[in-house]
């Protein structure tokens, strides 16, 4: 790989795992298949009442001397240790990472940031907005702001071979990172595509966030497709070449 592109690596592939629970009870735990995903009988087992555990793909992107981590993760890959531990893999610290991106704000993204209080975060302006509407009221702040906070809009350059790109549809502020490697180009493109049919077919992610039309969600693809990548990392399924 060429010293002059990027350099990305998948630190944690995403997994999600699916809880059950009858009259209080845990009932069973199984693998949540990413694709394709369950039908909606999985849920009748436990008579609607699931939830699950999961996070995404966590990519460290390295440029110009910078490493970028791109969404660190549920909060358990800090507290338990395994994103130091992960990092120390390529010879790295927590303290050595230079930028944060989220891709949207959604909790299985961004609830590791906790790890980089201080640095810089890069997000978008109106998924900054959106996160303050999440989950409850101080989740923003023991999440997000306490990072600094770089918000935009628009398309980004973060460094030579790394520039952000809006793909709303997932979330009002969803935005993807391409990078240039020596192999090509590389799209991170979060919950643009939740699984890779999602991508493949110019299909509307399973999850859209109220008030983003589905067809606004298909446009993000297919501008992410206009790049040629040669390798796409969606939010929850492994990379593939398209």
């Amino acid at each position: 790989m060429s010293s002059e592109k990027a350099r990305v690596d998948v630190l944690f592939e995403c997994f999600y795992m699916s809880f059950g629970v009858r009259e209080g009870h845990p009932m069973l735990t199984f693998r949540w298949p990413l694709t394709p995903m369950p039908p909606p009988a999985i849920g009748q087992t436990y008579n609607g009442v699931t939830f699950n555990l999961g996070s995404t793909n966590t990519i460290l992107v390295r440029d110009e001397g910078k490493n970028i981590l791109i969404d660190p993760g549920i909060i358990q890959l800090g507290r338990y240790g395994c994103l130091p531990k992960r990092l120390a893999e390529f010879g790295l610290k927590p303290a050595d990472i230079d930028i944060v991106v989220n891709t949207h704000c959604h909790y299985d993204h961004t609830e590791a940031n906790y790890m980089w209080r201080g640095k810089p975060l890069l997000i978008h302006e109106a998924e900054y907005q959106y996160a303050a509407e999440l989950y409850w009221p101080e989740w923003r702040t023991a999440f997000i702001d306490i990072l600094d906070v770089k918000k935009f809009r628009g398309e980004k350059r973060v460094t030579k071979n790394v520039r952000l790109i809006e793909t709303f549809g997932h979330t009002p502020g969803s935005i993807s990172a391409l990078v240039e490697t020596g192999e090509g180009l590389v799209a991170c493109i979060g919950d643009a595509a939740i699984v890779k049919e999602d991508y493949l077919e110019f299909r509307e992610p399973m999850v859209v966030t109220k008030n983003i039309s589905g067809a606004t969600a298909v446009e993000s693809l297919k501008r992410v497709a206009a790049y040629k990548p040669v390798l796409v990392i969606p939010g929850h399924d492994t990379a593939f070449r398209p």
